[in-house]
């Protein structure tokens, strides 16, 4: 059944196509294309949009979800946690599948598996059923977000890959925006179903415009087998960790932990030995460049996404403000981000793309050091001079640290690393998600969260932005190591 369906998906792929082309024909039809490089740009910002504005617009209607559905706050911290779970463990695996069978048939794989599992998740009748839906959704995402920023490096490879990975970054920042105002909006009006059915237009016009628009194909002819095992391994660890750190101090949390940290070990030896590992921890040692984009970018946004998810939630519930306010309020950190990160792009293509980066964690740093001085009677002023100083942090911060990372590695390896970028941003997103779901958990456990608990609600926003300041800065430190590395 499963290769039955494999050859349908190949055939209606083909069907798509108006013609074929070769790896020497395709890299001259783009280079000699303007207009082509334009549409696969258009097409790969429509997924870089559509993440994040999955992600963002939820954030702002989970509190809806929460009382629709009668989940207490353990599962409500887990709305976005399945999908960040889901999409880490699946991007390498896809990043190695897009160098064997190409990068656009896993793109549009994803964006169909994307499509099916939104509309789904938006007919959810229980949590459970929502949280299954929603990690069919990471799965999704991994698949053509591992494949993205590869693509557009391989068809911008002659001139223009800082500006047009601007755009990309720029495309995120957008559905970053849009995503709370929209999220916001919809709900008020139509309650929080309506947020997942606006993803699926989206995902049905990319799905479209990559069969009618995107030509040729991208593939490694000596690409390495995937490695199934090492894949396996590698999602249990990362679940068994999350689970685990979340789940604190409870006993099973420690077992999970001790689960966790064997299946690690067994993850190393397995790695060493394979002849096609689905990581090649050497190769990231030795090009330091590239390390240090993967952390900065791990810091960044394990500093961020789970403060915006925090944040949410208190301007909610302390606040009192409606989704659709609390939307207005995070979308001016987005709006910031989706007008710099093109600039932020143009200058990386002339200018040292570490210090771009290095002065925007800096200013992200400012923004969160300015959280912790809130209180009943300031917070919103506060909220606002924050969220420009964090806008300003990651516009500047995005665009520069990928050009870095992605201009340090050869042609044959810009799938993996597209995906190693991306996972590092995601892991940074669990990082920041386990940390908020760890004090939900500490704080307020299993209850529902009613007015006693506001308090509590309080506490976990102040700590978690002194973690994620404490996240900026070491950020700033691991663009300032690039310094060193850009001169060797």
């Amino acid at each position: 059944m499963i290769v039955i369906h494999a050859n349908i998906y190949l055939w209606l792929l083909s069907f798509g196509i108006k013609f074929l082309l070769n790896d020497k024909q395709t890299h001259d039809y783009y280079r000699d294309n303007p207009s082509a490089r334009l549409s696969v740009l258009f097409i790969i910002c429509i997924g870089s949009f559509l993440t994040p504005l999955s992600l963002s617009a939820t954030l702002v209607a989970i509190p809806s979800i929460a009382h629709d559905l009668n989940a207490d706050a353990v599962y409500v911290s887990w709305i976005p946690a399945t999908f960040l779970l889901s999409n880490i463990a699946t991007l390498l695996p896809a990043g190695r599948l897009a160098d064997i069978y190409g990068r656009k048939r896993i793109y549009f794989l994803g964006t169909i598996i994307f499509l099916l599992s939104t509309l789904l998740a938006a007919f959810s009748t229980s949590i459970q059923m929502l949280l299954v839906f929603r990690s069919l959704q990471g799965i999704g995402a991994a698949f053509f977000f591992s494949t993205g920023m590869a693509i557009i490096t391989s068809v911008f490879l002659n001139k223009g890959r800082g500006a047009a990975l601007g755009w990309v970054v720029a495309a995120v920042y957008a559905g970053l925006t849009c995503g709370p105002l929209l999220g916001g909006l919809l709900t008020d009006m139509f309650g929080w179903r309506s947020v997942f059915l606006l993803q699926a237009p989206f995902a049905l016009i990319g799905g479209l415009l990559i069969l009618t628009k995107m030509k040729g194909e991208w593939r490694n002819i000596n690409a390495l087998k995937l490695d199934v095992v090492g894949s396996l391994l590698l999602a249990i660890w990362i679940i068994t960790l999350f689970i685990g750190v979340t789940q604190l101090p409870e006993f099973q949390a420690l077992l999970m932990l001790l689960v966790s940290m064997i299946f690690l070990l067994i993850f190393l030896r397995h790695n060493k030995q394979s002849p096609n590992p689905i990581i090649k921890l050497k190769v990231i040692r030795e090009n330091f460049l590239f390390s240090n984009s993967l952390m900065a970018s791990l810091c960044m946004y394990g500093g961020q996404y789970g403060l915006i998810f925090i944040i949410g939630l208190y301007l909610q519930y302390n606040q009192g403000l409606s989704p659709t306010e609390t939307g207005r309020l995070i979308m001016l950190q987005a709006i910031i981000m989706a007008m710099l990160a093109p600039v932020a792009g143009r200058l990386s293509d002339s200018y040292k793309p570490w210090l771009l980066a290095a002065l925007g964690c800096f200013s992200f740093s400012i923004g969160v050091s300015l959280l912790l001085l809130i209180n009943i009677s300031n917070s919103l002023w506060v909220f606002i001079t924050a969220f420009i100083f964090m806008g300003i942090g990651f516009g500047l911060f995005s665009t520069p640290n990928n050009s870095a990372g992605m201009g340090s590695v050869s042609k044959d390896k810009l799938s993996m690393a597209s995906a190693l970028l991306t996972m590092a941003r995601l892991v940074g997103q669990m990082i920041g998600t386990a940390i908020v779901t760890l004090l939900m958990s500490l704080l307020i456990g299993s209850s529902k969260i009613s007015p006693d608990k506001f308090e509590d609600l309080f506490v976990i926003l102040i700590t978690t932005a002194g973690v994620s300041l404490v996240l900026s800065l070491a950020g700033v430190y691991f663009c300032f190591l690039n310094r060193s590395a850009a001169r060797n």
